[in-house]
């Protein structure tokens, strides 16, 4: 239990928890393709699209649900829902070995997109973000690394499965795995550090702790629900007056371009290098660089959110996304390979790192998970990178077209971002 003679501020357990919850959740929806896109088009006959297709539909599942999970982790903290989603996620996964037809596989992979989102995403962010303020920026980073991270693992161990056990076996394996994750963060989550007499980033003299607890229970008399008004510390930002806000929109538009560019690149990052002539285990290995990488970029973006003005951080970076997609673009020699994935893996890894931080940074501590929910919708628009790769392959035997239209769209949400004033919220609307 988390205590005021803690020598280890207990919210950094909450960050472990949470990497490891963004390291599975990602890891099964989203980077694992790169390992089943060419085992799964040459075992059931289906095109590239065909695959594209359930990241598609999984990507806009997991949008919708944040909005009911954001939704629900106001009402009950992040404990319950992060014990609950990896076993029913980790059972829908294991079911997709034994699936043969198109329908079914989109089907359990919308189940686990859901899942997924039930303890990633903004429901790992609120457990963090209810732990820190000012170390906000580190904390946010360490625990989002674990997505960038799951990109350098997982396609690798199931690569590996694939080939000493069969497609099968990764999909049962893999989902046991994710399954054993339920009973850990049972075990180590907690919502609020106020309900254990501690305040944000440990204890801080003359904090009021008592301004939280007095709204809602003395103690944690129910693990499951915790009625807590949101407005206990400060002022809230309502849907109404969210959806008035400029910088609102402008976040949230820019953010679907960078993830529109990030997420189609890394899905498929894999067949892409065995698509310009590296052998299976090197562009494996490839990949897997440009996402261990990544996972550093998202820990050095998010201090920097710590040092420097949220926005700027992220126009910094998404600048350099397109300098890594121009590189991507060159006639491929080893420069030009090494290049993209130091620019393009660094750069990406903040993307997910710096959006819960923006948002907590411009909205606060309080509004973070009603304001994200919001946000996440946005990136519904990220499936349409998936369609852009799926069809730029398809009609013309590269990605080349794709990399081109995210260099513009990247460009575009540097414009946003930086023209996004922080917003002051008007109570009397």
């Amino acid at each position: 239990m988390p205590s005021r003679n803690d020598k280890i501020f207990y919210g950094w357990y909450i960050v472990i928890a949470a990497f490891l919850a963004n390291f599975t959740a990602v890891g099964i929806t989203f980077y694992i393709m790169n390992a089943f896109m060419e085992p799964l088009t040459k075992i059931n006959g289906w095109s590239r699209t065909d695959v594209n297709m359930a990241l598609v539909y999984g990507a806009l599942a997991y949008s919708l649900s944040q909005l009911l999970w954001g939704t629900v982790v106001m009402r009950t903290g992040p404990r319950f829902l992060m014990a609950l989603a990896p076993f029913f996620t980790g059972l829908c996964f294991m079911r997709l070995g034994y699936v043969d037809r198109l329908f079914q596989f989109y089907f359990y992979y919308v189940l686990i997109n859901i899942g997924s989102g039930a303890f990633g995403g903004i429901v790992a962010g609120t457990a963090v973000n209810n732990w820190f303020v000012q170390k906000r920026g580190n904390a946010m980073g360490m625990a989002t690394a674990g997505i960038s991270l799951s990109g350098a693992v997982f396609p690798l161990v199931t690569m590996l499965l694939i080939i000493y056990v069969d497609v099968k076996g990764a999909f049962f394996w893999i989902g046991l795995a994710t399954m054993l994750m339920s009973p850990i963060f049972w075990y180590v989550v907690r919502n609020w550090p106020e309900d254990y007499g501690l305040a944000p980033d440990g204890v801080i003299p003359g904090y009021d702790n008592r301004r939280r607890m007095n709204g809602g229970l003395q103690k944690e008399d129910s693990p499951f629900f915790v009625f807590r008004p949101p407005e206990a510390e400060g002022s809230i930002w309502t849907l109404k007056k969210v959806l008035r806000n400029g910088t609102f929109w402008k976040v949230g538009t820019a953010f679907s371009f960078i993830m529109i560019t990030v997420s189609s690149v890394m899905s498929q990052l894999k067949p892409r290098f065995s698509d310009v002539g590296f052998d299976d285990m090197t562009a494996m290995l490839l990949m897997s660089a440009t996402a261990l990488l990544g996972t550093a970029g998202k820990y050095v973006w998010g201090a920097f959110c710590d040092r420097f003005d949220s926005r700027r951080v992220v126009a910094v970076l998404t600048s350099l996304l397109v300098v890594g997609l121009l590189f991507a673009l060159l006639p491929v020699n080893p420069v030009t390979v090494f290049l993209f994935i130091v620019i393009f893996g660094f750069s990406m890894g903040g993307a997910m790192s710096t959006l819960p931080i923006v948002v907590a940074d411009l909205f606060g501590r309080e509004s973070f998970p009603a304001v994200f929910r919001l946000i996440s919708l946005f990136l519904m628009l990220e499936l349409a990178g998936f369609v852009i790769a799926g069809q730029s392959y398809d009609r013309t035997g590269s990605y080349n077209l794709a990399y081109l239209i995210y260099v513009f769209l990247d460009a575009a949400a540097v414009t946003l971002i930086l023209t996004a004033k922080r917003p002051v919220l008007d109570e009397g609307s």
